[in-house]
């Protein structure tokens, strides 16, 4: 997943793109699944958020999005944490986007 991300953003930097995002609010998280392989603990939510997002070329124009527009997204994240773990923390291992 982290070589995912990485790629996409090397690749809008080889194009001279700029992201320009801001975090709104949640509205709503819905536990989807939770189960166990073994030791490891899995849980999958959906989550509906509000973000103003939007993507300019190397001259500053808009080519995506919108900068004035709050819009709603739907994405399902799925965080993993080893129970024998002294650590509390939980990873992200998997994010899709819903529509």
């Amino acid at each position: 997943m982290f070589d995912g991300f990485v790629g996409a953003i090397a690749e809008r930097e080889q194009k001279g793109h700029k992201v320009k995002s801001s975090f709104v609010g949640i509205d709503k998280a819905d536990l989807v699944a939770a189960e166990m392989k073994g030791t490891e603990a899995f849980v999958t939510i959906r989550v509906a958020s509000q973000i103003i997002s939007s993507t300019l070329d190397a001259d500053g124009k808009v080519i995506d999005g919108d900068p004035e527009n709050v819009g709603e997204v739907k994405d399902v994240w799925t965080f993993a944490r080893d129970t024998r773990s002294r650590d509390p923390n939980w990873k992200l291992v998997a994010t899709e986007a819903e529509d």
